[in-house]
């Protein structure tokens, strides 16, 4: 069993008092001064030179980043995990971070690197733009270089808000404004796959140097989720190793230059936190992309076969848990409405026929189901999430975008698509 031994220091300008130490991992308080709380930090000391900060996600700390953590100490590697739920009281969840003020994290980089080590910050999901942001400000406030040498980001939500299909999807400002050296590891089975050149791209025209390594057979949040999927256990214990290595390469980039890069707009790593309505009308009503995909029988369906009939195009994977929770409403939509002209499109993103059959074998729908095997249609529809859907009028407009899972069956959804029904071309 991991020893827990609780030690208490409070950083603050160059102070950093002991009030007692001894092995395993540990705990200290960063002062923030202003009248801010102290910052919690769970530490697993090492006598290397490195030392990774790595941030929460939405979610808090996870129990499985503990042995990632000590397993990390136990290569000289350091690691910092601080508490920002408990030190403000914020509720984990979907956006708790986002009223974090970058500042916070600056005062945490502070504080790691007034240990004399090299530090790297490390964080995932929607945290990622908060680190840039830290990062950007840390570049500010302090004109001259200094041991930090990188983030390394882990499926980075780098978005204003999550795009509803069909619509634009808009990069934080700070994203093109980055020229820290970067190391992404981008999970395959997850949305943010499809999209990872873009991010790439966007963060390497502000000056940031990108590695890219894409992780096959993982989702988002494979190392933090309590629960796991087959592959996953075993990618979280690589991840040590991976992460030191990461380290290394990122040592060739850096350390951090000492001035940002130029920023257009006004930086905020916070998203928009409210969500609107899941079926939310698209007021342009856009014509529909082309679509033309192989079924799961290998015979070739386009929308165009479907020319007067209403459509609802799903994107969706069998990795993807709000995709299979919404599977059977959709299935009695289906069966609700195609008398009346309804079609339902079930389009799987970057998997094989087979690994579709098999999942399917025991959830039998009656809608057709298309392959999207290398996600060009995912991409040209403009989707950026799973599940995400598209409701079609009879002339193929884009009535309705929506991402996430909802009871598509429901009397309220079923209400808000009839008039689409009612009108004929």
């Amino acid at each position: 069993m991991m020893r827990r031994n609780r030690t208490c220091a409070w950083l603050g300008g160059a102070l950093l008092l002991l009030l007692g130490t001894v092995a395993g991992a540990g705990s200290l308080l960063v002062s923030q001064g202003d009248g801010q709380p102290e910052i919690s930090v769970e530490t697993y000391p090492a006598d290397g030179d490195r030392l990774v900060l790595w941030l929460p996600g939405e979610w808090g700390i996870s129990p499985r980043q503990q042995p990632t953590a000590q397993a990390l100490a136990d290569t000289g590697i350091e690691v910092w995990l601080p508490d920002l739920h408990g030190s403000y009281f914020i509720p984990p969840g979907r956006y708790s971070l986002n009223e974090v003020a970058p500042a916070t994290v600056v005062r945490l980089m502070d504080a790691a690197l007034r240990t004399g080590k090299r530090v790297y910050v490390m964080a995932a999901g929607r945290v990622a733009g908060l680190t840039l942001n830290a990062i950007r400000l840390w570049q500010d406030e302090h004109a001259r270089s200094a041991p930090l040498m990188g983030a390394v980001l882990i499926s980075p939500n780098l978005y204003r808000r999550t795009p509803q299909g069909g619509e634009d999807a808009e990069l934080l400002p700070v994203v093109k404004a980055s020229n820290t050296p970067i190391y992404l590891m981008q999970p395959e089975n997850a949305a943010g796959y499809w999209r990872v050149g873009r991010i790439r791209d966007a963060l390497a025209s502000g000056g940031s140097p990108v590695i890219v390594h894409r992780l096959s057979g993982v989702s988002d949040g494979f190392n933090t989720r309590p629960e796991t999927r087959d592959g996953e256990e075993a990618m979280t214990a690589r991840l040590p190793q991976m992460l030191a290595d990461a380290l290394r390469l990122l040592d060739h980039y850096g350390p951090v230059p000492e001035r940002p890069a130029a920023l257009t707009g006004e930086a905020s790593g916070a998203q928009q936190a409210s969500r609107e309505e899941l079926l939310r009308p698209v007021t342009s009503r856009p014509p529909a992309p082309p679509l033309s995909l192989q079924t799961l029988d290998g015979k070739t369906m386009s929308l165009e076969q479907l020319k007067g009939k209403a459509v609802l195009v799903n994107f969706w994977a069998t990795w993807c848990p709000p995709c299979v929770e919404e599977i059977p409403s959709l299935d009695r939509l289906y069966r609700e409405l195609r008398s009346q002209g309804f079609e339902i499109l079930a389009v799987n993103v970057g998997e094989s026929p087979r690994q579709v059959r098999n999942f399917l074998a025991d959830k039998p729908v009656t809608f057709p189901v298309l392959l999207d095997p290398e996600g060009d249609t995912f991409r040209a529809w403009q989707a950026y999430a799973f599940p995400t859907s598209l409701v079609l009028d009879r002339q193929h407009r884009i009535r309705f975008a929506v991402f996430g899972a909802f009871d598509w069956a429901s009397g309220d959804v079923i209400r808000q698509l009839q008039p689409l029904l009612d009108t004929h071309p």
